[in-house]
């Protein structure tokens, strides 16, 4: 049993291989943050460190968490490398479990080559010797949220605005494509034909295909109109990335500086990694990797309307939007998952519990939270092989954690 605070770069005992099995070699951290250094309920902003509060006294049950905590680290819920839950600004459980994923990758291969090779230990999940974690499809949250801010600001024109005006110098094969609206493009619901259901180490993945190209965008514009726009969810990451080359096109600015100054460095995220598709765009996609106190940041950010101490980072409205069901994610589910501005809503507000929406990315990325509540929570991981099957992460916070909450 292994022991490492966040606030600390001290690991104490040996790490890398130690452990080993069959299925799961892991590092694994045990030792729970359980603060109590803050009590009072009323909001507060992180500063270069966020407030530290025991978690019983803002309305958590301490063993419904460490039940929870004990399973992780035992492995029962694959690879998830961190949990941390904050209420009322203050993070009240913040741990890391460590696992050794070079030894679990050892004769695994995927089919994309570096640097999408997923299976490569020195770049993925953590940017090489980094705790960057990567967020995989978490970054087309954010992407949207600086779609938003660019339409505030003057930079971009609204949502009704088309991919054939936004990406002026892009050849369209299919005409209709060109039609397409931003407001689409953000809700996945594009109509373009797209292929993303299936597994990520299948050929028949049209992400994983696009990787192997030298331009991910020149693919998806290369693809036909099947599905009349606005009405069928349709999962696809190369719009997303095109959401990238729309705001770089329009600002003259690549996205990740765009980022730095609207919305990473007034929120206080100094540190981050964002890799670059083929073609020369920040990968919107999947590219962002950010420490998981710093994903904190920016959930928090949604959760307080995109307000960050009294300034309004992303326009209200835009978040409203953002986090409101455009589309069902099953069309025979009207009531289920949504989907919004590159936000997944995960639990619709019912009698039997409060809303919740957050992002997601493979492998076990999930910023969540619950407004009603003024809790958020942010997992990571790296449960992305297909040979095992694993709960999601949103449902055990749900089912396990906010349905356990009470005042204040």
């Amino acid at each position: 049993m292994f022991a490492r605070d966040r606030d600390s770069t001290e690991l104490r005992l040996p790490v890398r291989g130690f452990l080993s099995s069959l299925k799961l070699s892991r590092r694994v951290i045990v030792t729970a943050l359980l603060f109590s250094q803050a009590s009072v309920a009323d909001a507060v902003w992180p500063e270069r460190q966020w407030v530290k509060a025991d978690p019983e006294s803002h309305g958590l049950d301490p063993q419904a968490i460490e039940r929870l905590s004990a399973e992780i680290g035992a492995g029962k819920h694959g690879n998830i490398d961190s949990m941390t839950i904050i209420r009322h600004g203050r993070v009240l459980f913040d741990q890391e479990y460590i696992w050794d994923y070079e030894e679990q990758h050892i004769g695994l291969t995927y089919p994309s080559a570096p640097p999408w090779d997923y299976f490569n230990s020195d770049a993925y999940p953590f940017h090489r010797n980094t705790d960057l974690h990567s967020l995989q499809s978490v970054s087309k949250s954010v992407m949207s949220a600086l779609i938003g801010i660019a339409i505030a600001r003057g930079d971009l024109p609204g949502t009704d605005a088309t991919l054939g005006e936004l990406l002026p110098h892009r050849q369209f094969t299919d005409p209709a494509v060109k039609g397409v609206r931003l407001e689409n493009v953000l809700t996945m619901t594009a109509g373009i034909d797209w292929e993303e259901e299936v597994s990520y180490f299948s050929l028949d993945n049209d992400a994983t295909v696009s990787e192997a190209r030298d331009d991910w965008v020149g693919y998806l514009l290369s693809k036909p109109m099947t599905v009349e726009q606005g009405t069928l969810f349709d999962y696809n990451s190369a719009s997303s990335q095109a959401l990238s080359e729309i705001l770089s096109t329009a600002t003259g600015l690549p996205t990740n500086v765009y980022a730095e100054r609207h919305l990473f460095r007034p929120i206080g995220i100094r540190d981050y990694h964002w890799n670059i598709a083929p073609e020369g765009y920040t990968n919107a996609g999947g590219g962002l990797f950010l420490r998981a106190l710093d994903l904190a940041r920016f959930a928090w950010l949604f959760a307080q309307n995109g307000v960050w101490q009294g300034e309004q980072i992303i326009p209200a409205d835009w978040v409203a939007r953002s986090i409101t069901s455009s589309i069902p994610v099953y069309a025979d589910e009207p009531d289920g998952m949504g989907y919004g501005y590159q936000w997944w809503i995960y639990r619709q507000r019912t009698a039997s519990g409060p809303k919740m929406y957050g992002g997601w990315g493979w492998g076990g990325q999930f910023p969540l939270i619950v407004p009603e509540l003024d809790l958020i929570a942010v997992f990571t991981g790296w449960n992305i092989r297909d040979d095992v099957d694993y709960a999601y992460a949103f449902d055990l916070f749900y089912e396990r954690i906010v349905k356990s909450v009470s005042a204040p």
